[in-house]
This record gives structure tokens, sequence and C-alpha cells, in this order.
């Protein structure tokens, strides 16, 4: 699903935030992304695990409110992480884990 401009650029904003905390930090693991995360205030009812990418940890940030789309997929690296805006149905019956994305 196609993210609006507005949620494109907060998108944006958010993951050069989160890029910006990790950078120089190796992320091998899912409690350290979960432990930094929560500590920029994501909430972590809002951080979704997700099976790791060619061995890196990975989650998913739940960030859909008032109608909008807006997820973020964080993937642990040696030294940051990756962080992907994309984004998903409002509808709360759609799980963030369960939305199939192509590489």
């Amino acid at each position: 699903m196609a993210l609006t401009e507005a949620e494109a650029c907060e998108g944006t904003a958010h993951a050069d935030r989160v890029t910006g905390a990790f950078q120089g930090t190796a992320t091998t693991d899912y409690a350290a992304l979960l432990e930094k995360l929560t500590g920029l205030d994501y909430p972590a009812e809002r951080i979704h695990r997700m099976p790791q990418r060619r061995g890196e940890p990975r989650v998913r940030i739940d960030l859909r409110f008032m109608g909008g789309h807006l997820v973020l997929e964080v993937t642990g690296a040696r030294d940051g992480v990756f962080v992907e805006p994309f984004g998903a149905p409002e509808t709360e019956d759609v799980q963030v884990t369960d939305i199939q994305r192509t590489p």
C-alpha cells in the first residue's frame, strides 16, 4: 500500500531518527533492537518481532493511527540498522506481521 506524501515524509523522519540512534552500534539480536527502540519512546506493544532476514534480527513498528498507514521495518546489522517505511491497511484486523513485502 502506498503512503501519502505526508506519511512518506513522516516515515523518512522516523527512519532518520532510528538510524541515527543505532549508528555505529552492532545490533545482532532482538533484545538489543527492542531496548533501543523503547528507549526512543516507541511503545513495546507496537514493536512486533519478525523472522530474521539473512540471520539479522528484524522488527516492525506499527505507527498506524487514526486512519494512517505508516509502518517501519527495522533490520539489525553489524554497524547499525536498516529502516524501511511502508504502508499497511489501516484496519485493525490486518496485523503488520502478516503483510508480505517483496524485497
